[in-house]
């Protein structure tokens, strides 16, 4: 009589059992590193549910923590998306606090901070708070722009002339890039300088952006003076558009406008049929343009001649291609370059900066360019443009931190189909396809009565 099992039966079932204890293990060891290491991958279209690179950045420059809050109810659906995004967040500044709060329970605080809808956002940083009824990254991304602004950056507007406008939506106004700007944080006001004795002192900038008629002595006295004084400025001038009365300021800037509009020839070879729109693709190494990557656009655009002088550091910032000049006759018909007419080759300049140390230590800057359009409704959009204006600003308000953070770029999120497309994709699914079903199902029906 043989007792026991056989010894390949043992085996077995020890290599079985030693299987499920190493599966075991291995499972418990990969929770365990889960929750200390934790690591995810977006696949969906252009990372739409990652942080973009820009938001990073941003987070990258909070030098404190940041503070979220979300007021939604304690049993509400709205809390799983919203501390999923805010996730985000965190996955990559473990610093960041978040926590919800049940607005039932504390309706002092709500009136306290101003919440008006459930699962409104309240981010606080370094002392200052704001809060966001729209929960996006682009809504949340500007919101920390805003906070990391230490201080107020007011920038007054000129006008009363016929200036560009950056609260008006015409194509020649600049009320998209004025939005944009509001949205970063900063505060525009308008400012007629014919009912000013100054120009206010809180003010970070002011913006001359075109003036088409001339100034009353006694507010380019009030320009003057504010250069003098360490004010910064925006200057966008377009062809033939330096009014005589702002000579005084154009000289002790050290640039002259030169006559005609700059035309560019290279604009043909990228299928632009516009003679008149003149392109910048290389940029020098300065604050404003080291991280500018796209070409910008300025149509119609004016040439700067600067000239030396023992105050100001010019540097040319803006350069147009070689095969450019400024054309001083008319733009129609053949067009070519007259040297004899004063017509100068590119590259010529569209932009300079200009700075000075002032006595309290601190930087003044200016920056003079030939063009106002190319921050217009029209072409904001075009290449880099956008971006190019966010970094004047912030060059300019000496919001040195934020200079390299590009425009948020918007990505596709709607499908927009041309009416014949729009009604193949209806037939398809809303009749082919359940015909073809019905077909299917008719025939397998029939298959099987016959058999």
């Amino acid at each position: 009589m043989v007792s026991g099992q056989p010894r390949s039966s043992r085996g077995e079932r020890l290599h079985s059992l030693a299987f499920y204890l190493l599966l075991s293990v291995a499972t418990l060891l990969a929770g365990w590193l889960s929750q200390r290491h934790l690591h995810a991958w977006d696949w969906s279209d252009s990372a739409r549910n990652s942080l973009s690179d820009i938001s990073k950045a941003l987070l990258d420059r909070l030098e404190s923590t940041l503070k979220i809050t979300s007021f939604a109810p304690q049993n509400s659906q709205l809390r799983a998306p919203i501390s999923e995004f805010i996730g985000r967040y965190q996955r990559h500044r473990s610093d960041i606090e978040f926590d919800f709060v049940d607005p039932a329970r504390h309706p002092a605080l709500m009136r306290e901070l101003g919440i008006r809808v459930s699962g409104e956002l309240r981010l606080e940083y370094a002392g200052r708070g704001e809060n966001l009824d729209q929960i996006d990254e682009q809504s949340i991304s500007n919101a920390i722009q805003r906070l990391l602004l230490q201080g107020e950056r007011l920038i007054m507007v000129l006008e009363g002339h016929g200036e560009r406008r950056l609260d008006r939506q015409a194509n020649h106004d600049l009320g998209e890039f004025g939005a944009e700007l509001t949205r970063k944080g900063f505060h525009i006001q308008p400012i007629d300088l014919s009912q000013q004795r100054r120009i206010p002192d809180n003010s970070s900038l002011v913006i001359i952006a075109g003036p088409q008629t001339s100034y009353l002595p006694g507010e380019t006295d009030l320009l003057v003076r504010y250069i003098e004084e360490g004010g910064n400025l925006l200057w966008l001038l377009d062809p033939e558009s330096l009014p005589v009365t702002l000579q005084p300021l154009a000289e002790r800037l050290g640039f002259t406008l030169l006559p005609g509009t700059i035309v560019d020839a290279s604009g043909a070879g990228l299928g632009l049929n516009d003679p008149a729109l003149a392109l910048v693709a290389r940029y020098p190494d300065h604050p404003v343009t080291r991280e500018i990557e796209s070409v910008t656009l300025y149509p119609h655009a004016a040439a700067l001649a600067s000239t030396a002088t023992d105050h100001w550091t010019i540097t040319p910032l803006l350069q147009t291609q070689e095969v450019s000049w400024n054309e001083t006759a008319p733009l129609r018909g053949e067009i070519a370059r007259n040297a004899d007419a004063g017509e100068k080759e590119g590259p010529l300049d569209i932009g300079i900066a200009l700075t000075r140390d002032q006595p309290n230590g601190r930087e003044q800057r200016v920056m003079v360019i030939g063009d106002g359009d190319f921050l217009s409704n029209s072409y904001l959009g075009n290449g880099g443009n956008l971006n190019l204006g966010l970094s004047l600003i912030r060059w300019l308000t000496r919001d040195d931190r934020l200079i390299d953070i590009p425009a948020r770029p918007v990505g596709d999120a709607q499908l927009n189909l041309t009416p014949v497309t729009g009604v193949l994709i209806a037939l398809t699914f809303l009749v082919l396809l359940p015909l073809l079903l019905l077909c299917g199902g008719l025939w397998i029906w029939w298959r099987r009565r016959t058999l």
